[in-house]
């Protein structure tokens, strides 16, 4: 997910990041409503993040109201639906 939203980040050039709202989901999960402004669009993008021990960590990004953990676990499952786990593990294990 890491690298998927690094090479996302890393195409804008010159936007400007604005940071609008905090919404608290509970007392350790906290969501970061920002916007990326471009010369001719705003990009909604939210961060979920989680404390754990003492530190808030970001778990899921939402970018246009596209949850990469949704869409990685939507791929996940569709590979799963043609393929048994344990063929899975073993090709996850080779890469």
């Amino acid at each position: 997910m890491e690298k998927a939203y690094i090479d996302r980040i890393l195409s804008y050039t010159n936007e400007k990041v604005v940071f609008y709202k905090e919404n608290t989901i509970s007392k350790n999960q906290v969501e970061i409503q920002t916007k990326i402004i471009t010369a001719s669009k705003e990009i909604p993008i939210t961060y979920r993040t989680i404390l754990v021990n003492g530190t808030w960590k970001v778990y899921d990004v939402v970018i246009e109201n596209v949850s990469l953990v949704m869409n990685y676990r939507t791929q996940f499952n569709e590979i799963l639906a043609k393929i048994h786990p344990n063929n899975c593990l073993r090709s996850c294990e080779k890469k």
